[in-house]
């Protein structure tokens, strides 16, 4: 006989890990839009390009967390990319402090992009055990 637990794995512990991951993407979204709102500088499309890039990594892996760590990986690797784009902009160097503001803003964000890979990444080690 199996328990609720064993049957269904989605309710054991390494789940949690997974819904962190979604949380954790879920916060940076809200905080790229918030972010991007509030500045509004001009560069708002390329991080709603994040974003998307997000979405569409998570469908492509369709949810699985081997997949969805992945996904997030190339989504911080944009989000570094972006704001190298940024920074070395010609516009960005005539605002002062725009510069260290795109570092800033482009590096908290791949780092969070990263918690949540690393989030997906123990729930796809737990789904193996």
């Amino acid at each position: 006989m199996t328990t609720m637990t064993e049957a269904n794995p989605q309710r054991t512990g390494e789940s949690r890990a997974y819904r962190a991951g979604v949380g954790v993407a879920a916060v940076t979204s809200l905080l790229t839009v918030w972010t991007t709102i509030v500045r509004d500088d001009g560069a708002g499309v390329g991080w709603f390009l994040v974003i998307m890039a997000a979405v569409a990594g998570a469908f492509a892996a369709w949810f699985r967390p081997a997949g969805m760590a992945r996904a997030m990986i190339g989504v911080a690797a944009m989000q570094l990319l972006l704001g190298i784009a940024i920074a070395t902009a010609p516009v960005t160097a005539l605002v002062p402090g725009a510069v260290m503001r795109a570092w800033t803003a482009s590096g908290g964000f791949a780092a969070l992009w990263l918690v949540s890979a690393a989030c997906f990444r123990a729930a796809a080690k737990g789904d193996r055990a």
